[in-house]
């Protein structure tokens, strides 16, 4: 399995208020992964500017296995694999992982961190 480099997340799916996102956060800097927030559709901020998330991942070089995405609204981003909660039954694929709780951004960091060493 590709060391995970890159997360791509949902605003909608990050709890600004959790401990538990903060750490997934810190999580992410420790291991040396770049974390990026939706802007918009497939949009992410990089350097002040919007660009898509496949835009981001060329530029960046990095694989689709090496990247997951955070919240629904990524299912269709050019990702290895998109986390998704426990509630959206609507959004299920080969490359889709639902998380326990709704702590999805933490979920999906740290099982993807563990399951990558």
């Amino acid at each position: 399995m590709a060391r995970l480099r890159c997360v791509f997340y949902d605003p909608e799916a990050f709890d600004a208020e959790s401990r538990l996102s903060e750490r997934a956060l810190e999580a992410c800097t420790r291991a040396e992964v770049e974390v990026f927030a939706l802007a918009g559709h497939d949009e992410v901020q990089l350097e002040g500017e919007a660009r898509s998330i496949g835009f981001v991942m060329r530029a960046l070089a990095y694989q689709p296995e090496e990247c997951i995405g955070v919240g629904a609204a990524l299912r269709e981003a050019p990702l290895g694999a998109v986390w998704v909660g426990p509630l959206d039954l609507e959004v299920r694929g080969d490359h889709v992982r639902v998380a326990e709780d709704d702590e999805l951004l933490y979920g999906a960091v740290i099982t993807e961190l563990a399951e990558r060493r």
